[in-house]
């Protein structure tokens, strides 16, 4: 009779002298899903069997017990097959996450068990108790760590941008406390990166780091600040260093002259904002600005949340934000509007000054956004330089609305090809967007509203 085969709620063990490995497989079995261990079975699979002695199993049970934290009580039962016993330890999740086996934390993945860094272990435990890391107390910081300026300006904002009902005299501590930034009276990670004295004090991991290189690689910087103080000053400061580090021109509209950033500049403090408030500051790594001669990107420690993907932003989903407390503070001031609905808000900038899509990407540990201008993707045409078939696209598309390659096809007379050219130089000349992609893809006029389900063609979308 062979047992079931070796999976992420299974394992094999061939005798108790594995016992060691037992306990950490106990960890790793309660820190995830929970699952079972049958000890007595060989690599193969096959029953070898135990011998079990007056006190075995009570002995074995004692040794998971007192070897894990929170301590692992997982049901212990035999089965017989043909004279060969096999003991079978049913262990369930745990309620209380990561569980350490000899004080290391374990988490089942796939068939082997993974010691959890510290971060992991980190954010398991906040997770599993409903918690996010900002609400945590920060060690040795008290009220007299909090500015109480930043306090004001933080109160003004909320009083004029929300109507928020507190007093502008309100007691620092009261304020703390209305906001939610004390937990037991104790000054919390939340409270000191966005009204702190000092954060980087507390929180060395707190810097935003801008640089503008030469070129497009990362190697000869020709600007750069290291952003400290509170994240809301932050904010601010990046931005500036933004406006110093990017391109401004002219555009006429009628009669208006109008000056045009090179790259949304809405959008890319949504971006921002987005980072510092959603970023894992569990971290050692560093919110990041890079500036390229081509594109800009920017870095956020930390992954999406478990079960959502790069494509999942591009639709409606819910919001989870990392740091619950951050993220409430900078709705009191407007900096955000909707949780959940930032990354919608900077493409609609992008569209609105007829600017590529940024592209989003998980890059290991960090979530990047990377936006480029419009010359990257290609200078306007002319009229007087479009083919006949590309004019004709662009009236089926005033008339119709949209059109797509197949259209292009039949109406053209030409090959796939060609269409491809044809529609692509439209896209690039900004005459023209992409929606869908495959046999999907549709084109319509630039500025025009995107379709609901709209997604991404892959990690780095392109206007192509």
């Amino acid at each position: 009779m062979r047992m079931p085969p070796e999976s992420e709620t299974v394992e094999w063990k061939q005798s108790l002298g594995e016992w060691k490995e037992i306990v950490e497989t106990c960890a790793a079995f309660a820190t995830a899903r929970g699952g079972t261990i049958y000890v007595g079975i060989i690599p193969a699979g096959d029953r070898l069997g135990v011998q079990i002695g007056h006190g075995t199993l009570e002995d074995l049970a004692n040794k998971i017990a007192q070897n894990t934290n929170p301590r692992q009580t997982p049901s212990i039962v035999t089965s017989d097959h043909a004279g060969r016993t096999v003991i079978e330890v049913s262990v369930p999740a745990s309620r209380f996450k990561p569980v350490y086996a000899f004080d290391r934390p374990y988490r089942r993945s796939g068939r082997t068990n993974q010691r959890l860094s510290i971060e992991d272990a980190t954010h398991i435990y906040l997770s599993s108790r409903g918690l996010t890391w900002d609400q945590t107390p920060v060690e040795g910081a008290t009220l007299a760590d909090i500015d109480p300026a930043a306090v004001r300006r933080f109160l003004q904002v909320a009083r004029t941008e929300r109507q928020w009902d507190v007093r502008a005299d309100t007691p620092v501590k009261q304020v703390l406390r209305q906001v939610g930034l004390l937990a037991d009276n104790r000054v919390t990670v939340a409270a000191i990166l966005l009204l702190g004295r000092n954060a980087q004090q507390f929180l060395p991991q707190a810097v935003l780091r801008c640089g503008r290189f030469k070129g497009t690689d990362a190697v000869h910087f020709l600007d750069m600040d290291a952003v400290q103080g509170n994240v809301i000053e932050q904010v601010e400061r990046a931005m500036a260093f933004v406006k110093r580090n990017i391109r401004m021109g002219v555009e006429i509209r009628g009669l208006q002259r109008e000056d045009v950033w090179e790259y949304p500049l809405d959008g890319l403090r949504e971006a921002l904002i987005n980072a510092v408030c959603h970023r894992d500051y569990a971290s050692t790594a560093n919110v990041q600005i890079r500036i390229f001669d081509d594109r800009l990107e920017l870095w956020n420690p930390g992954v999406l949340p478990d079960g959502m993907t790069v494509a999942d932003l591009w639709k409606q989903h819910e919001s989870r934000p990392r740091n619950q407390l951050v993220a409430n503070a900078f709705f009191l001031i407007k900096y955000v509007e909707q949780f959940g609905t930032g990354i919608q808000r900077i493409v609609d900038d992008c569209r609105a000054h007829r600017k590529p899509e940024p592209g989003f990407e998980i890059h290991g540990q960090t979530f990047r956004a990377v936006f480029t201008p419009a010359a990257v993707v290609g200078e306007p045409l002319p009229p007087s330089e479009l083919n006949p078939r590309q004019k004709m696209a662009l009236d089926r598309v005033r008339l119709d609305g949209r059109v797509t390659r197949q259209e292009y096809v039949r109406l053209a007379g030409c090959s796939p090809a060609t269409a491809k050219r044809d529609l692509s130089g439209l896209v690039s000349s900004g005459l023209l967007i992409r929606r869908r992609s495959g046999r999907n893809a549709w084109y319509q006029a630039s500025g025009s509203p995107n379709e609901p389900n709209h997604e991404p063609d892959n990690q780095f979308p392109r206007n192509t």
